[in-house]
């Protein structure tokens, strides 16, 4: 039995508090949190990223970290929503003679204060249980696509108990891997190639969960329960998660598209392609100021290179996040250095002795490129099915609140197409924390479960060390409500439409964005006429 540590006295921990404490000759730090008057220990940061989860919030029995919503049970500390894989370590604690005494082992799991660059894969934390011992299961499901989806899907079979053959087929011939780094701080040199696995190559043994990689999905037969392989023989299916992802837009129409140093970037191999030709660039340019594309600017941003952004917007993210805080986001480009070159087009791609060298925009203008990277958008990656569904449109896959498209098959991610909880409008929304919480729910509903995706969904961005945090999904809106100061990167931005608000966007209040993404889940956010600058959410949240 480990040795009782006397962390602190009672009265230091109130009721609903989340406090950190320190144990003795430096060892490791414990959070604190005293709900209902039963006081909880954990380790003090979240499993995912590291966040100081002292800065998160505690809703409806569920510990909430501040940075990116994964949660956990204050109970048992049992994951309950991603981005975190892993469950939060607890300790055992006891209240004795007016002080708090607990038992920490020396080196705990996911006990670190290391920044975002951690990969979830080095904290540890509590894996999944293996599949358990019993009467033998001869189903077969299968996963389609290595993405957040995939990888969370397959991980929440085994969490729910599925006994029989896992399969988890993925075009990439890496482990499944954080792709939300790759823009961020592994094209910015700031995480290492081994950081940015989701798992290590013998979880997926512990697990039993069959990965196949660079292994590419040709078709689909609904009538069969087949999944067509390239190069190898069709895999039958008892249930069938597709969650392939997307693939990004080449601009195959623009001349010069297939110029050497013109690059996409979506995957691991395209990041190093792109990290090896801009290793001593002078001149990148990038089509489009997409997130992707925004963020690789601030990424590859340095000294002695220039970085030009062509946009067709006046300002970055208009159509998303209004024409304010696209100014606030070009401002800050621009004070590191960044060029724009906005309401524009590109009307070629030059080359020189087999490589790109200028991007000729319709206005007549050239801009000298040593590399030029495409941020305008991804597709779904559906071709293959083709023939299995009308894909919708945009390449869509339509399915039902449960992420069903059809007998024994589900969607996930990138490509479903499923009804918004909060308006029912069907939408496709590509952000990482969705996806993986579409594999949760499909997975749970290909065990029976009839589970819905009600969540609403959340996404972040972060360029130059700045953080902004959207909850909810407008593609359109009557008017944007603020609170703050936008230019001060300092604000709740509340997005109106028809009377309700559908979405919010900030920065700086992380507090608030807690409350506020759980409001919208529940469909329970005030009216607009309601909104104050000094609304106090949490109680706002409590009085739901």
């Amino acid at each position: 039995m480990l040795p009782e540590i006397d962390l602190t006295d009672a009265a230091s921990l109130p009721e609903g508090a989340l406090k950190t404490f320190p144990t003795p000759h430096d060892g490791p730090k414990v959070l604190l949190t005293r709900q209902q008057g039963q006081v909880r220990a954990f380790a003090p940061n979240c499993p995912h990223y590291g966040a100081p989860l002292e800065k998160g919030k505690v809703v409806d029995g569920r510990l909430i970290c501040p940075w990116h919503h994964a949660c956990f049970k204050v109970e048992n500390g049992h994951l309950c929503e991603p981005p975190a894989l892993d469950d939060l370590p607890t300790y055992a604690v006891r209240e004795a003679e007016g002080r708090i005494l607990v038992q920490v082992p020396a080196s705990p799991p996911a006990s670190t204060d290391k920044p975002e660059t951690t990969p979830t894969a080095e904290l540890g934390g509590t894996p999944p249980p293996a599949p358990a011992t019993g009467p033998a299961d001869s189903r077969t499901f299968v996963i389609v696509g290595g993405g957040a989806a995939g990888e969370f899907a397959a991980q929440t079979l085994r969490r729910e108990g599925f006994a029989g053959r896992v399969v988890l087929v993925s075009a990439d011939e890496k482990l499944p891997y954080d792709r939300t780094k790759l823009s961020k701080a592994y094209l910015a040199g700031k995480a290492k190639a081994e950081t940015l696995p989701l798992r290590e190559a013998e979880f997926y043994v512990q697990q039993k969960i069959e990965l196949l990689q660079h292994t590419r999905v040709i078709g689909l037969s609904l009538a069969k329960q087949e999944v067509q392989l390239e190069g190898q023989p069709p895999l039958h299916y008892d249930q069938l998660l597709l969650a392939p992802g997307s693939t990004p837009n080449l601009l195959p129409k623009l001349p010069g598209h297939d110029l050497p140093g013109v690059l996409p970037l979506r995957t691991q191999a395209d990041a190093d392609v792109l990290l090896e030709a801009t290793k001593d660039a002078k001149q990148v340019v990038i089509i489009g100021a997409s997130f992707i594309g925004m963020e690789v600017a601030s990424s590859l941003m340095a000294e002695g290179r220039t970085v030009t952004v062509i946009a067709q917007e006046k300002e970055p993210f208009a159509r998303v996040l209004g024409p304010e805080i696209g100014q606030m986001f070009r401002k800050l480009h621009e004070e590191k250095g960044v060029h724009f070159e906005a309401e524009a087009e590109v009307s070629a791609l030059l080359g020189e002795q087999g490589h790109v060298v200028g991007v000729q925009l319709k206005s007549g203008k050239t801009l000298p490129a040593d590399t030029v990277v495409l941020g305008v958008g991804v597709r779904p990656a559906t071709d293959f099915l083709k023939d299995a569904f009308s894909l919708e449109e945009d390449g869509g896959v339509a399915v039902n609140a449960n992420l069903q498209a059809a007998p024994a098959v589900y969607a996930a991610g990138d490509i479903a197409r499923f009804p918004l909880a909060a308006t029912g409008q069907p939408t496709r929304i590509e952000h990482w924390r969705v996806a993986q919480q579409h594999g949760q729910v499909a997975a749970r509903n290909m065990l029976g479960q009839q589970a819905e995706f009600t969540a609403a969904p959340f996404f972040w961005t972060q360029q130059y060390g700045k953080s902004l945090r959207y909850a909810g999904h407008a593609e359109r809106w009557d008017e944007i409500v603020y609170h703050g100061n936008v230019a001060k990167q300092d604000f709740l931005a509340f997005f109106v439409q028809a009377g309700r608000i559908v979405a919010v966007a900030s920065m700086g209040r992380d507090t608030d964005m807690i409350y506020i993404t759980e409001l919208l889940g529940q469909n329970k956010m005030p009216t607009p006429t309601a909104l104050r600058p000094d609304l106090d959410w949490a109680s706002v949240g409590a009085a739901t």
